[in-house]
């Protein structure tokens, strides 16, 4: 059932038990599936996978109607009802406004905008994503002073994963994008090392990357993905890594984020000491230039560095997480000649080859991820810049993950027939000459034209992106906003060449 309906919710629907029993079990309250859940979580040591399961039973069992499918759903963290974490966001930012209008009733006090609010919200949980924190705070203070009672802190942060080390009074808190435990240990044994004896407590904004110590030298990402994942061992470890450190967040109790970046560099580099082969500061310049910073450019990418990341220095130049501007960008070799950024898309279908290419996949179909409506929406097809070992690769890789059919939750135009449908499992970088609005795909539809979506032109792959899960793929917001930067690009670079003829 789950091949042919493909989401466990539906099967859990369509499969409820009519049976009458011999006694039939108290309706579900909300109290008790949230206290069934919490007893869930719990669960843990000797027999816990049956003592979770058996709870679940309990909850299926007393379910009517639609019930069965919203509690499998929950236990997916998949609702799919259009109801995404920034919808939540935006509903506290317009009730705390509200509350606001209330209280000002008797009062003089400042009624904040609807807009103005949810902004606030907001921002408040980029730094902060702990809802038992911010509702507090905002029914103590109001929405206004939000900001003020809601900081960053040690150990928050979101869609990441922390790991806990007690080690000489030093706690750490290494974050990582679904890397493996071996490489933070690597970071929390040279930790002490590279830390000054003033500081207590910090939260760093780096990398670890695989590193040759004998010759000085970053080794390809590649290098770092093949150590093993679990039960590792420190003494059988054959890759080296080595921590860059890019920015500071917080020391010694501190909050950076809202310092400029001169005030946070300084603090970086009077807390903390180069250790050759385990730790650096990223190379930086402070330049002006364009020439200083195109050779900057050339020098990082021989250096096996993938480009650089261009800052303001003292002006807009604070810490703003979740925020995409002007103020950071992304510069790499590549990008002189097409969008600029990557995309980080999912296979979700693919043709079969013909001539050279039968008995593997000719094309795929891509999709980007729409996190407010949690659906994957079509955005192009990729079938050049393959090497036969490539194709050959995706398509052993892919044929594990075939569906009888599209998913519910997929987007795609009726006049596409691709001959094979894929569970969403991977996710691709995809570099594009540019974007174009389509009447076939289906990214960002009703966006930036109120019938077509948005598609990648000339698309090539560049890599499998191990370290990210299907729903961290680009969002189908992130791609109208790269359309409407290159299309402002486009802009302004014919109103250049208008005023060279001139």
């Amino acid at each position: 059932m789950w091949q042919e309906l493909g989401d466990l919710g539906l099967v859990a629907k369509a499969s409820r038990s009519s049976q009458r029993v011999l006694y039939k079990p108290q309706r579900l309250t909300i109290a008790k599936v949230f206290h069934t859940f919490r007893a869930i979580a719990k669960e843990s040591g000797k027999d816990s996978q049956d003592k979770k399961r058996n709870h679940i039973k309990s909850l299926l069992v007393a379910a009517n109607d639609c019930e069965p499918l919203y509690i499998i759903r929950l236990l997916q963290s998949k609702m799919r009802i259009g109801l995404a974490e920034k919808t939540v966001l935006v509903a506290l930012g317009q009730a705390s406004a509200y509350t606001e209008v209330l209280r000002a009733a008797s009062s003089k006090a400042q009624v904040p905008p609807l807009d103005e609010a949810a902004k606030i919200i907001k921002q408040v949980y980029s730094v902060l994503p702990d809802y038992g924190k911010i509702v507090p705070a905002l029914l103590r203070v109001g929405v206004l002073k939000l900001s003020e009672a809601c900081n960053f802190s040690l150990g928050c942060q979101l869609d990441l994963c922390w790991l806990n080390q007690q080690n000489q009074s030093l706690r750490y808190w290494i974050s990582s994008r679904e890397l493996s435990l071996h490489v933070n240990i690597s970071m929390m044994v040279s930790g002490p090392r590279f830390k000054r004896p003033a500081v207590s407590s910090f939260v760093l904004d780096c990398e670890i990357v695989a590193y040759d110590r004998e010759k000085k030298k970053i080794l390809p990402f590649q290098v770092l993905s093949t150590r093993a994942r679990k039960g590792v061992i420190l003494s059988d470890i054959k890759v080296a890594v080595c921590t860059f450190a890019f920015d500071i967040l917080y020391i010694n109790g501190r909050p950076l984020l809202h310092e400029q970046l001169k005030v946070r560099r300084e603090e970086l580099y009077k807390s903390f000491d180069e250790v050759p082969g385990e730790f650096y500061f990223a190379t930086t310049i402070t330049s002006n230039d364009l020439e200083e910073i195109q050779k900057f450019l050339e020098n990082a990418v021989s250096s096996s560095c993938e480009g650089l990341i261009i800052k303001t220095l003292d002006q807009d130049a604070t810490y703003e997480p979740s925020k995409r501007s002007n103020n950071w960008l992304k510069l790499k070799k590549d990008y002189m000649d097409s969008i600029g950024d990557t995309l980080d898309l999912v296979p979700i279908a693919a043709f079969h080859g013909r001539g050279k290419r039968t008995g593997v996949y000719g094309s795929f179909l891509l999709a980007c991820y729409d996190e407010q409506k949690e659906e994957y929406q079509s955005i192009c097809n990729i079938g050049t810049g393959f090497s036969e070992l490539q194709l050959e690769e995706r398509s052993e890789s892919l044929r594990s993950k075939v569906i009888a059919r599209p998913k519910p939750y997929y987007r795609v135009s009726d006049s596409m027939n691709p001959d094979v449908w894929f569970e969403p499992a991977e996710v691709w970088e995809v570099k594009a000459a540019d974007l174009s609005i389509s009447p076939v795909h289906r990214a960002a539809s009703g966006v930036v034209d109120p019938n077509k979506g948005i598609s990648l032109r000339f698309p090539r792959l560049v890599r499998v992106r191990d370290d990210k899960n299907p729903e961290q793929a680009t969002y189908s917001d992130q791609v109208a906003e790269m359309y409407r930067a290159q299309k402002i690009n486009h802009m302004h670079n014919n109103k250049e060449d208008d005023d060279d003829d001139d």
